[in-house]
């Protein structure tokens, strides 16, 4: 059943049916609006969070897809001050797709699920909450969560420079047996990390 929202990338042997699109500020609303529907569920994540859901950004190729919800207030100073402590970036809800650790696919029962419902129907996604943090060497890095206070991913951050409309920007790009999100932090950091496809990998 499709409904939600951030196209990543299909899994190799799937054919490529549709280009990845951007929904439009207002489709992005309406999948925000269904996520946040219940915020029991929505905000039972291991790290903190605040997710504002007037700056969705969401992509979606087929019946495949995701949301970034940038974190409420997130600024600059908080990311510049980081130490040992992780701060919060946001949200990122996927669809049809979970994130790859390495080569393999995280338990399904380390992800935190979440039943959404929406005009179209209604289906299980996972959400992953995302934090940055300095690691031992004095690196950043970006963390995605399942439902554990272990994070699923520690992905490299990189420093960049440019302008951009929303607080978290989202990019997916389709690559080897599965896809890339890319995502670009306040102009100032970047981390990509792997999705696929968990019932064909």
């Amino acid at each position: 059943m499709r409904i939600l929202f951030v196209g990543a990338a299909l899994a190799a042997t799937l054919t490529l049916s549709m280009a990845q699109e951007h929904l439009s500020r207002e489709e992005a609303l309406k999948y925000a609006f269904w996520v946040s529907a219940d915020l029991k569920p929505m905000l039972s994540t291991p790290i903190p969070t605040d997710p504002d859901v007037k700056r969705p950004v969401a992509v979606r190729e087929g019946d495949y897809g995701g949301m970034v919800l940038p974190e409420a207030k997130l600024a600059l100073s908080q990311l510049s001050g980081i130490q040992d402590r992780v701060v919060s970036v946001g949200q990122l809800w996927l669809r049809g797709l979970v994130p790859l650790r390495g080569a393999e696919l995280p338990p399904t029962d380390q992800l935190h699920w979440v039943n959404v419902s929406t005009d179209e129907g209604s289906a299980t996604v996972p959400c992953c909450a995302l934090g940055m943090m300095k690691n031992n060497s004095g690196s950043l890095e970006l963390l995605v969560y399942g439902k554990n206070k272990e994070p699923l991913l520690k992905v490299p951050v990189k420093t960049i420079q440019g302008a951009q409309e929303n607080p978290v920007e989202m990019q997916a790009e389709r690559r080897d047996d599965g896809g890339w999100i890319t995502l670009r932090i306040l102009g100032k950091y970047e981390a990509s990390f792997m999705v696929t496809d968990p019932d064909l990998y």
